[in-house]
C-alpha cells in the first residue's frame, strides 16, 4: 500500500563539484539502513562515474527515516552536467544545498541557487567537510548570509574544529550529539558562540510568524514545539534557510540532516508548486485527478526505457491506461517501483507527491505528462541551460549511419540538454551540449552501450561568397560526337543584390534568341554553378542574373546543353564581378559578474567583435557584442578559462559581412585549423 503525501519528503542534493553531495547521500542511505558508515556506492553506479570518480547524471534513491518516506535526488556538481540539477529542482520539494567548508560559494553554487529562486523551491544548507583544515562554520554561515541573504541562519554548531571535530550541538533542542551520545549541556568553551547563534535563529523564527514575534517581543520564552513548528513553516515559505554542520565522510551531523528533512522540510502538500501550461495550479491531492510528470529517462540497451515520474496529483495502480497530452497516445502504466540507484523496489500504487519509476512506456519522453483520459493536463518542460559546445557528427564506419544516429537519439532521450539538429546551411548533423566534456561523455556512452563509433569534429562555419560589381559573360557549349550533337549558347548579366536578398533570375530574352522551353534549363544550370564560388568553393548568394541573349541550333540544342551553357556563363561572369567572401556574424550576450566585464570585453575585441552595449541584469551585467562566427569556435572553453566558469553566454544568428581582403586566407585557414584541433574520438 502506498504512503500518504503528508509523510513524503522529496529532496534534491545540489551544489558545486567536490562539495560532498554524493557522500552525504550515501551516508544518509547508510544510516537509514542501520549502518554506521556510508557503505556501498548506490548513487554513483554508472561505469563512467566509477571511472571518473564524479557524478555525471541524476541518481534517485529512497529511504525511510522516523516515519518519513524520503526520495533523494543526487545531482552532478560540474557545470557541464548542471541540467540535471535544474531538473531535480523542479521535481523535488526542498533543495539541500551542499557547500564545501573551505570554499563555500563557487560557480555552480551560485547557478543552482539562482535556479532555485526561479523555481521557488525551499532550501536547506549543509556545510560539509568541516573536519578539513582551515574551516570555520560560523565564517561560512556569515559568507552565505552576505551572498544569499539573512534568511540563512545556523540551526546547529559543530563541536570541535578541523581534525578535532567531534559532534554537533542543536541550537533549538540544547542537546549536544557526540560519539553517539546525547548531552543536554552547552559544550565547554562554546558558551558565547552558542548564545550568539541561538539569538540569531530564535529571532529569525519569531520574525517569520506574527504570533511568535509578539510573544517573543513581550519577553515570553518560545517552547521547543513552537520553535520547530515556526522553523517548519519558515522553511516552506522560504523565509528561513537553516544551515547545518557536517562531515559526511566521518558520519558527523548526517543524522541531524535527516532529522531536519524528516521533521522540518516541506511535504508535497505544504506548498503548491505545480502549474499547467495554461497557468492552472494543481494541488497535491491524492483524491484528485491523476497527473504525473516524467522528469528523467534512463535507456538501457537491454532492458529498454525506464521513466522516472513525479506524481503531482491523484493515485494510480499498475496496468491503468493513461494519456500523453503531447502525443495524444495512450500508455499502460507497467510495474511501479521506487528507485535505489540502479536497483528498483517494486510497489503497487503511485500516489500524489511520490517519485516512482515505470518501465517500457512506448511513446513517452522526458518532460511529458501522463494523466487520465477524462482529465487532461500538461506541465511545461524544464527550462534547460543553453548549449555552448557543438560538434558535427557522423558514423566513423560506412554503413553504420542509421545505427549511429539511433544511438545518439537514445542518449539524447536520457539527457535533453544534448540536442541533435541538422544544419541547413552546411548539411551537417550537429550534436550540441553544455561543455566539451558533456558531449565527449555522450559519445563515449554511445560507443560503450551500442558498439558504434561516432566521428565528431568542429562544425563548418557557413561562409558564403558574393560579388561586388556587375559583369557580363557568355557560356557557349558545343559538342559534336557523330550523329546528333549538343549546342547551347547563353549570355548573362550579373549584378550584386543587397545582403540577404538571395538569388534573382530575370528572363530578358526577346525575339526568340533562346526558345522558351530552354530558359528554365539555363536558370537551373546557373543555380547549380552557384553552389561553389570561385574564392573557396562556398555557395554564392545575393546576386541577380539577367539572361539577355543567346543562340540555339534547331537540331542539336537541348535542355541539357542549355543547362551546361548557363553554368559556364555564370562561372565566367562571377570571375569578373570582383567576388568577395562573406562570413557570418553572431549576436553574443555574456552574463557575468561586474568585475569580469573588462576581461570579457577585451577578449571579444580580440576576436574582431564589436561591443554593442552593457546592461545590468540583477546582480550581474550583460555584455552584448557582434562577433564573427569563426572566432567563436573555442569561445566556450576560453570563456570558462577567463572567468573561472563564472560567466554564461548566449549566441543567436546575426548577419553576413565581407571579410577584409587581408584576412581572407587567415580566416579560412583558422576554420580548417580549428576543425582539426577540435576533433574528438
Amino acid at each position: 500500500m502506498a504512503v500518504e503525501p503528508a509523510v513524503i519528503r522529496n529532496v534534491c542534493l545540489i551544489g558545486h563539484r567536490g562539495s560532498g553531495k554524493t557522500a552525504l547521500g550515501e551516508a544518509m542511505l547508510g544510516l537509514a539502513q542501520g549502518r554506521k558508515g556510508p557503505g556501498t556506492s548506490v548513487l554513483d553506479h554508472a561505469e563512467e562515474e566509477v571511472e571518473r570518480g564524479m557524478t555525471l547524471g541524476m541518481s534517485v534513491a529512497h529511504l525511510e527515516w522516523k516515519g518519513r518516506h524520503v526520495n533523494v535526488l543526487d545531482t552532478p556538481g560540474d557545470g557541464g552536467f548542471i541540467a540535471d540539477a535544474f531538473v531535480a529542482q523542479r521535481a523535488a520539494d526542498c533543495a539541500v544545498l551542499v557547500v564545501h567548508a573551505q570554499d563555500p560559494i563557487q560557480v555552480v553554487t551560485e547557478r543552482v541557487w539562482r535556479r532555485g529562486e526561479k523555481e521557488d523551491i525551499p532550501h536547506v544548507v549543509v556545510v560539509n567537510h568541516l573536519d578539513r583544515e582551515r574551516t570555520d562554520f560560523v565564517a561560512v554561515v556569515d559568507s552565505l548570509r552576505e551572498r544569499f541573504g539573512p534568511a540563512v541562519v545556523p540551526l546547529n554548531l559543530p563541536i570541535g574544529k578541523e581534525g578535532e571535530l567531534r559532534g554537533i550541538y542543536g541550537l533549538l533542542t540544547g542537546i549536544a550529539f557526540v560519539d553517539g551520545e546525547q548531552r543536554a549541556e552547552v559544550p565547554e568553551g562554546m558558551e558565547e558562540e552558542v548564545e550568539a547563534a541561538r539569538l540569531l535563529i530564535f529571532e529569525t523564527i519569531a520574525e517569520s510568524d506574527d504570533t511568535l514575534l509578539e510573544k517573543y517581543l513581550e519577553g515570553e520564552e518560545l517552547t521547543t514545539e513552537e520553535l520547530f513548528e515556526g522553523l517548519r513553516r519558515g522553511i516552506a515559505d522560504g523565509v528561513i534557510i537553516p544551515a547545518l554542520a557536517t562531515s559526511a565522510e566521518r558520519m558527523i551531523g548526517v543524522d541531524r540532516v535527516l532529522d531536519v528533512i524528516a521533521g522540518s522540510a516541506p511535504s508535497p502538500v505544504d506548498r503548491c508548486r505545480w502549474t499547467t501550461v495554461s497557468g492552472k495550479e494543481v494541488p497535491c491531492d491524492p483524491d484528485g485527478p491523476f497527473a504525473a510528470y516524467v522528469f528523467k529517462t534512463y535507456v538501457d540497451p537491454y532492458a529498454g526505457r525506464l521513466s522516472v515520474l513525479r506524481v503531482v496529483s491523484g493515485r494510480c495502480r499498475s496496468d491503468e491506461t493513461l494519456t500523453n497530452p503531447r502525443t495524444g497516445s495512450t500508455e499502460r502504466l507497467g510495474g511501479i517501483s521506487h528507485m535505489m540507484g540502479k536497483e528498483r523496489i517494486p510497489g503497487d500504487e503511485a500516489v500524489a507527491g511520490d517519485i516512482i519509476a515505470v518501465a517500457k512506456l512506448k511513446d513517452t519522453h522526458t518532460f511529458d505528462t501522463l494523466c487520465k483520459p477524462d482529465k487532461v493536463v500538461a506541465f511545461p518542460p524544464v527550462e534547460l541551460p543553453e548549449s555552448t559546445t557543438a560538434f558535427a557528427v557522423g558514423a566513423k564506419t560506412r554503413g553504420e549511419e542509421e545505427k549511429v544516429f539511433e544511438a545518439i537519439r537514445k542518449v539524447a532521450d536520457e539527457d535533453p540538454s544534448l540536442v541533435l539538429v541538422r544544419s541547413d546551411s552546411t548539411g551537417e548533423e550537429i550534436l550540441s551540449g553544455l561543455a566539451q566534456m558533456h558531449v565527449e561523455l555522450a559519445l563515449e556512452r554511445i560507443n560503450r552501450r551500442y558498439g558504434v563509433e561516432v566521428e565528431a569534429r568542429a562544425p563548418k562555419v557557413p561562409f558564403v561568397e558574393t560579388i561586388s560589381a556587375a559583369s557580363q559573360a557568355q557560356g557557349r557549349y558545343k559538342k559534336q560526337t557523330g550523329g546528333r550533337g549538343q549546342f547551347g549558347d547563353a549570355r548573362i548579366e550579373l549584378s550584386p543584390l543587397p545582403r540577404g536578398a538571395g538569388f534573382e533570375f530575370e528572363d530578358g530574352i526577346t525575339g526568340g534568341a533562346i526558345p522558351r522551353q530552354f530558359i528554365p534549363a539555363v536558370e537551373k544550370g546557373i543555380q547549380e554553378a552557384m553552389r561553389e564560388g570561385p574564392i573557396a568553393g562556398y555557395p554564392v548568394r545575393d546576386v541577380k542574373v539577367r539572361l539577355y541573349d543567346g543562340s540555339f541550333h534547331s537540331v542539336d540544342s537541348s535542355e541539357a546543353a542549355f543547362k551546361v551553357a548557363g553554368s559556364m556563363a555564370f562561372k565566367n561572369a562571377v570571375e569578373n564581378a570582383r567576388p568577395v567572401l562573406l562570413e557570418p556574424y553572431v549576436k553574443v550576450e555574456v552574463l557575468a559578474p561586474t568585475e569580469l566585464v573588462g576581461d570579457i570585453m577585451g577578449d571579444l575585441s580580440g576576436r574582431r567583435g564589436r561591443p554593442m552595449g552593457i546592461e545590468q541584469r540583477g546582480e550581474r551585467q550583460v555584455v552584448q557584442a557582434e562577433v564573427p562566427q569563426v572566432e567563436m569556435l573555442t569561445y566556450a572553453r576560453d570563456l570558462r578559462s577567463i572567468t573561472g566558469g563564472r560567466a554564461n553566454f548566449h549566441v543567436e544568428p546575426g548577419h553576413y559581412e565581407e571579410v577584409p581582403p587581408n584576412l581572407v586566407d587567415k580566416v579560412l585557414s583558422a576554420n580548417v585549423r580549428e576543425e582539426e584541433k577540435e576533433k574528438v574520438s
